[in-house]
């Protein structure tokens, strides 16, 4: 009596799946870690390598409930393109979903800030049926009489992301070719792939240099059935990750991640049911683990030390009048709350050799030899004779102000680099003030990642990226 109940109560749980959602594509309460399961234009976004795994098991204390496994790989190619794969598979009750895909994205900026994706996904669903050991009601049930059966379709997906900083919005279609193919039942209509569409967004608010908050919205839907997931994460040094969510219609969703040297990462979400199941089932369990994979130099420091290596090259174009050939220099840097400077009493000051030309060339000089203590955000005494020469300049042209610009490769999060960006030339330039530039003469920005000079796809170009640039206008 015991194994019938808990068959009626699977099959109504099963129907209950069917009516809201589904388990014809993957759910999930860690989607927010990997994106890129639930829309392809993800795939490549970070600009690293991505490898992620997870395992899901739904309504615990009801037999025969969903049971997921998930992996998936994406990475970058070249500047604008993603590449990645997952596999799935899905046991729910007699009833087993393998799936199993590749996908392809490209993205285009504008406007400086503004990105664009667009990705797309192909492969291959099965639905394996199993009727080994079911309680038939009905000796002359086709399904229980029919044996081990499958159905084999084609899966297609579609995507879309724009991201504006810290802002994203994605949309994407699962199943967006609609196909069926026939189980080898007779008088039964065959099994169908239905289109689902899946809507994300997001917003990080930078709270201070270690903490941030990032709010954010799922949509999932078939047919005339939609469910929405509201979420507020916090995330910690981008070392601990943890926040709460609401999934209509189910309950309450607590979850928590740590990242490891920024190259592992495990996470764990429990899903506390409120509604429907939540009279006769548990919560339901998910772990998972992630590797990320980012080019870095052999001499960089850990990114969980918020360290970077910055070779400083002089800026392109309007600073291409200096004579002498310098040597790439190696500067790491840590955002740290405090900036330290020295005042320097030996500026000085001439008259002559102060035209255009000879203020351009300092400019270049001053940016090619600006190296920082290591692990610190401290400018090391060997570079405070270029800073000297251009601080002498600014005090003698007095009808000069100075545009201060940091920069950075694509490897870490936007957020990281922005900070990192921002801290350098904040450093320059309260070593200027120190001196005697007035502060409305200094003008700073800070871009991040965001306005390459060149590809980041080799050491060359990203070190080409990493740079302070210095205007006088």
């Amino acid at each position: 009596m015991k194994n019938i109940l808990n068959h009626i109560v699977v099959i109504s749980v099963i129907c209950i799946a069917s009516n809201a959602i589904g388990q014809q594509t993957r759910l999930s309460n860690l989607y927010g870690q990997n994106k890129y399961s639930f829309n392809p234009a993800y795939a490549g976004l970070s600009g690293c390598t991505e490898v992620n795994f997870s395992h899901m098991n739904q309504w615990t204390k009801v037999e025969g409930a969903p049971v997921t496994n998930y992996l998936s790989a994406n990475t970058r190619l070249g500047k604008s393109f993603g590449i990645g794969g997952n596999v799935l598979i899905d046991q729910i009750g007699m009833y087993q979903n393998i799936s199993a895909s590749g996908s392809a994205a490209y993205g285009i900026t504008f406007a400086k800030y503004h990105m664009i994706r667009l990705g797309i996904s192909g492969g291959y669903f099965q639905t394996r049926l199993d009727p080994t050991g079911a309680i038939a009601f009905d000796n002359a049930d086709v399904i229980v009489n029919g044996g081990v059966q499958s159905s084999n379709a084609l899966s297609t997906d579609a995507g879309l992301l724009y991201k504006f900083k810290r802002f994203q919005i994605s949309f994407a279609s699962q199943q967006l070719l609609e196909t069926r193919s026939n189980f080898n039942y007779s008088q039964l209509e065959g099994y169908g792939l239905k289109r689902h569409f899946t809507g994300y967004t997001e917003y990080e608010f930078i709270l201070n240099k270690t903490l941030s908050l990032t709010p954010s919205a799922l949509y999932r839907g078939v047919s005339n059935n939609h469910q929405l997931d509201f979420n507020a994460d916090l995330n910690y040094n981008d070392f601990i990750h943890g926040g709460l969510g609401y999934r209509m219609h189910v309950g309450l969703i607590g979850r928590i991640g740590i990242n490891i040297r920024k190259l592992f990462f495990i996470g764990y979400a429990y899903e506390v049911p409120m509604q429907n199941i939540a009279s006769y089932g548990g919560g339901s369990h998910e772990i998972a683990l992630g590797l990320k994979f980012c080019k870095k130099d052999k001499k960089e420091l850990p990114e969980d030390n918020l360290t970077a290596v910055d070779p400083m090259t002089r800026s392109v174009d309007t600073l291409r009048l200096v004579e002498q050939t310098v040597d790439t220099i190696t500067i790491v840097e840590r955002v740290v709350d405090t900036l330290i400077v020295e005042r320097i009493d030996t500026v000085y000051m001439d008259g002559s050799g102060t035209s255009n030309r000879e203020v351009k060339k300092a400019l270049v000089t001053a940016a090619d030899q600006l190296e920082f203590e290591n692990d610190k955000s401290i400018i090391l005494k060997k570079s405070y004779g270029d800073l000297e020469a251009l601080t002498n300049l600014l005090l003698i042209r007095g009808d000069l102000n100075i545009s201060l610009a940091g920069h950075t490769d694509n490897v870490g999060t936007e957020a990281y680099n922005m900070r990192l960006s921002k801290n350098r030339v904040e450093a320059v330039k309260k070593f200027l003030m120190a001196n005697g530039i007035a502060a409305s003469r200094i003008r700073t920005n800070h871009f991040g990642e965001s306005k390459p000079i060149t590809e980041n796809k080799t050491e060359e170009g990203r070190s080409r990226n990493r740079r302070v640039e210095m205007n006088v206008n």
